[in-house]
């Protein structure tokens, strides 16, 4: 009989995190059965992702780095598509680019007697708000900077006009350019992207920190094409950092708290952002978000949020309404 395997083994035969066996799933890299609502790999399943050329020596203990990490991109239209698939499954659809978080709140949601579970849907800020308005998601986790005070609100009500929603508060966040540590190409400002020794790594179209960055080259003037690498793509803080790490670009914008797993590299810091669980306002009262509401409130779900650097959680809970 073939031998199945749990994503813990599978993690373990490979000397990888357990959610980096859940990301190779989402990205289709690796196959996987579901059983009930377990996931199973087969032996013939991870034979085949070893099969794949830089898969198997992607996490060799002496590789400097790991493989960029990049997740497919949904379309508006993909997204649909794929919201319509899991809108029969059991469970409450949350869209997000950011995974830590949610696992945080599915692990405290798992605690609560008669929580729904939570199914997560891999978009950017504009598709899962886009799928938000649509009802095609139950929820949308969003982060945008904030260049000022109720940025973020103005930003989510743009994309949601008319629709009634509630938004609480996560976390505030820290975000900057990923660079070299030491800084060697002298990086500052937005005009020193345009330098032709300077290589960037953007993010892609309808990511709230590339809503961001066109937003202040607009202010400035800035053409991007002027910028080396603007329309090089990643899909997540990870594949932005690693870019930089591995010496294939000079540049990336993100998160500054993914800087934990890159020794080699340092930020220039250039606003705050705001993560922020959106949902119809009409479903506030329902228990399954009234327990997740109490959740983020928790003192145990604000503590969990504490190991990432810039992580500030003085306002998470807080509740905001708009277009009501």
């Amino acid at each position: 009989m073939e031998k199945i395997y749990t994503t813990q083994e599978v993690a373990d035969q490979l000397k990888i995190k357990k959610s980096t066996v859940y990301e190779l799933i989402k990205r289709g890299e690796l196959r996987a059965n579901k059983v009930g609502k377990q996931i199973r790999i087969s032996q013939e399943q991870l034979d085949e992702y070893l099969k794949v050329p830089n898969n198997s020596s992607s996490f060799q203990a002496d590789e400097p780095l790991p493989g960029i990490m990049d997740i497919p991109l949904f379309t508006a239209d993909s997204a649909i598509r794929q919201m319509d698939y899991l809108l029969n499954a059991s469970g409450l659809i949350i869209s997000s680019q950011e995974s830590r978080v949610v696992e945080l709140l599915r692990s405290q949601l798992s605690l609560r007697p008669d929580s729904l579970p939570i199914l997560h849907s891999y978009m950017n800020e504009y598709n899962s708000l886009y799928s938000l308005y649509y009802e095609k998601t139950h929820m949308a986790l969003t982060s945008f900077c904030t260049g000022r005070e109720g940025q973020e609100i103005q930003q989510i009500q743009s994309l949601l006009p008319g629709k009634e929603a509630a938004i609480i508060h996560i976390c505030s966040l820290q975000t900057g350019f990923y660079i070299r540590k030491g800084n060697p190409k002298d990086i500052h400002t937005l005009k020193d992207l345009c330098r032709p020794d300077i290589r960037f790594m953007n993010r892609e179209k309808g990511n709230g920190y590339r809503i961001y960055l066109d937003s202040g080259l607009s202010a400035q003037s800035i053409e991007k094409t002027a910028i080396p690498g603007y329309q090089k793509e990643c899909l997540s803080h990870m594949s932005a950092a690693n870019a930089v790490a591995s010496g294939a670009a000079d540049a990336g914008i993100g998160d500054i708290s993914h800087l934990a797993a890159y020794p080699q590299l340092d930020y220039i810091p250039l606003s705050s952002a705001s993560m922020d669980l959106v949902f119809p306002i009409e479903v506030l009262n329902h228990p399954s978000f009234q327990r997740i509401a109490d959740t983020i409130s928790s003192k145990e779900f604000k503590n969990s949020l504490l190991p990432f650097k810039g992580y500030e959680i003085s306002k998470t809970g807080n509740c905001t309404f708009v277009n009501r």
